[in-house]
């Protein structure tokens, strides 16, 4: 999620580029503000901040205080309500846990050395072990997972496939892990780690078709082929079963692996769309209809003035979220000033700025619902 995520922070600041897509153009309005949780940073501590929409009241956790998780962390992962905390120094993991519904915390100083035996890629975990996905060295890397169960720190290696070339970042759903690599004579490929039973799904070959994931609202795992001609694929998410196919009449500009903090819901593909450079954002908020094959882009430029003035200072983007939940886009950003400062602004599928939310602090991660 993280992997210091500012992945929107570096962005340019000329006007908007153009683009074909329609924007939106209903008239506003009157929306229930929603509720949110994201974690952000200053120089010196990383906080929890909650936003309650119903009550329009917020809580401001200060993690570092309360267990331990320092501004240099390295990973955030969320699976439901446990939210975990990668760190690394001097060639050793660290992992601090909270459960955000419960305050339950567990921590793991120095849990795991990584040895010259495997190239650790990333690390992803349920309550009760971590799971890194690793390449092994040499000319082979061969891509494998190994389970580390907590707290006795136990282990087991397990090979996923051989003469890999990329791994990219894990899905976690419904007791699997997915995963999306390419290997070495470019093919991509997606299959699942299942993490009950220790065992493996098929592999998928989309041979060199680069392919985005994610799971969709009835648990399939859906998969967007980025060719010439792209289509959405949906496959079961238990079996890796096809189950259909159809075209999207639009350039997605996904990066291989995760789409993060789309929505596929009811024929609509809720996402942060990638502007064509030069543009003032790299991305923002729109819906791609699978029907009508219509893609809707909000017209981040006119909401993104009004934040501005309200704010009196500019603002860069840092990441979005789609809340399926509560059917409304969550865009943070951090504010250009001298002072520490960021927040969310919730957008409605029709495009209208609903609210603005601020804390001092910049965001990092707008969490799930």
């Amino acid at each position: 999620m993280k992997l210091k995520v500012l992945l929107l922070a570096v962005m340019a600041t000329c006007v908007i580029g153009c683009s074909n897509d329609d924007n939106f153009t209903e008239e506003p309005q009157q929306l229930q503000k929603a509720s949110f949780k994201v974690v952000g940073e200053d120089a010196s501590s990383v906080y929890l901040f909650s936003f309650d929409g119903n009550l329009e009241t917020s809580t401001t956790d200060n993690l570092t205080q309360e267990i331990g998780v320092q501004p240099n962390y390295l990973t955030l992962r969320q699976l439901d309500n446990l939210l975990s905390f990668y760190s690394f120094s001097e060639g050793v993991f660290s992992l601090v846990q909270i459960d955000i519904e419960t305050n339950t915390i567990a921590s793991f100083d120095d849990f795991y050395a990584n040895g010259p035996g495997r190239s650790v890629v990333w690390g992803t975990n349920n309550l009760n072990t971590v799971f890194f996905g690793y390449f092994t060295p040499g000319n082979a890397r061969n891509l494998a997972i190994q389970n580390v169960e907590l707290p006795s720190l136990d282990s087991q290696d397990f090979t996923i496939d051989f003469n890999i070339d990329t791994l990219f970042q894990p899905i976690q759903f419904n007791g699997k892990i997915f995963l999306t690599y390419r290997d070495s004579l470019g093919n991509y490929k997606v299959t699942f780690y299942d993490t009950i039973s220790k065992t493996q799904g098929p592999i998928v070959n989309f041979n060199t078709v680069p392919v985005s994931i994610l799971i969709d609202n009835a648990g399939d795992l859906a998969v967007v082929k980025n060719g010439v001609d792209a289509t959405l694929e949906k496959y079961d998410s238990n079996s890796l079963v096809f189950l259909s196919s159809e075209e999207l009449n639009f350039n997605s500009g996904f990066v291989p692996g995760p789409i993060d903090g789309a929505v596929l819901s009811e024929d609509r593909l809720y996402y942060s769309k990638p502007f064509v450079q030069p543009a003032r954002f790299s991305a923002g908020p729109a819906i791609f209809d699978l029907v009508t094959q219509e893609n809707i882009v909000v017209d981040l430029a006119s909401i993104a003035d009004k934040l501005e003035e309200e704010l009196e200072a500019s603002i860069i983007l840092v990441g979005q979220r789609f809340s399926k939940a509560q059917k409304v886009f969550l865009v943070s950003y951090a504010v250009v000033s001298q002072e520490i400062k960021g927040g969310v602004a919730q957008i409605s599928i029709d495009g209208n700025l609903i609210s603005n939310t601020t804390f001092p602090f910049q965001p990092n991660v707008i969490l799930e619902d």
